[in-house]
């Protein structure tokens, strides 16, 4: 008699790459939006009085969402970081489609579980303005980004451009075959990267680095039913982490390659994604 993993195996079982792919960074990219934005969720529940909570779990959930994906797409997790892996010649633009649909897909998904666990911290958060506009923008803001009231446009720019640049140089060091990092080891360095830049640019709007990161969540409100305020609040401050990281992913990367990367002791030289570190099966 055939077990139950077999027989779901049976059904479900895929060896097709782009379904794999497609699986995978849906996953990880849920399992990102997920872990990092109960956090914010939690740390607004219970006061702000850990600061640190949040820069940690975004990081943890990220080393984690990292190792769940990394063997099957590379784990980007990031329509920024699968682009500028097209300009480096490490995925096929064809591949670029079906990268960033399930990435979109997984954010938004990773966000309406999240709102979900957390439904009735949530409204507690909510009895404090009903029928306040502030109030409504701070519960979708614990979910997506909006700049800090001291931000400009040009400065939020700056912000995602440079923030995605150390995301995308972080990860050709990480990756380095030199280096010769484990896997368990590449996806602890990658979440060690985002809490460092949480840590260091969170205040400025949420250190989103990420178009699915921010577009999914902000999409999943207007759907919920919050308005197209989560859209024009801060001049439609929504198309900077939409855009922005995809410039700041190839100046990161071109920088580790100039700078780092071209170079060495006459060593042959891949710079490629996290898929180049397998993983045992």
């Amino acid at each position: 008699m055939a077990t139950v993993q077999q027989t779901v195996s049976e059904y479900l079982h895929t060896d097709h790459p782009i379904i794999r792919e497609f699986l995978a960074e849906f996953f990880g990219t849920f399992f990102l939006l997920l872990i990092g934005t109960a956090a914010n969720v939690q740390l607004a529940t219970t006061g702000g009085t850990n600061q640190m909570a949040v820069p940690v779990a975004w990081g943890i959930g990220f080393a984690f969402a990292v190792y769940l994906a990394a063997n099957v797409s590379g784990a980007h997790l990031n329509p920024a970081i699968s682009f500028t892996q097209v300009v480096l010649g490490n995925l096929s633009f064809a591949k670029l489609p079906h990268y960033i649909i399930a990435q979109m897909l997984g954010a938004f998904t990773g966000t309406f579980v999240s709102y979900m666990g957390h439904y009735d911290d949530i409204q507690k958060i909510a009895q404090q303005g009903i029928g306040n506009n502030s109030m409504d923008l701070r519960i979708a803001g614990l979910f997506t980004t909006f700049p800090a009231p001291h931000m400009s446009a040009i400065g939020s720019i700056f912000d995602q451009i440079i923030g995605t640049a150390i995301l995308a140089l972080a990860i050709c060091l990480i990756t380095d075959k030199r280096y010769r990092n484990s896997a368990p080891a590449s996806a602890g360095l990658c979440g060690l990267t985002m809490a460092m830049i949480a840590l260091s640019f969170g205040v400025n709007g949420g250190f989103a680095i990420n178009p699915a990161r921010d577009f999914g969540p902000r999409f999943f409100f207007w759907v919920a039913g919050y308005g197209g305020k989560v859209f024009s609040y801060g001049s439609y401050y929504f198309y900077i982490p939409l855009l922005a990281p995809f410039v700041g992913g190839i100046i990161g990367a071109w920088l580790y390659k100039i700078f780092i990367g071209l170079h060495g002791l006459n060593e042959v030289l891949e710079i490629t994604t996290v898929k180049s570190v397998h993983l045992p099966h």
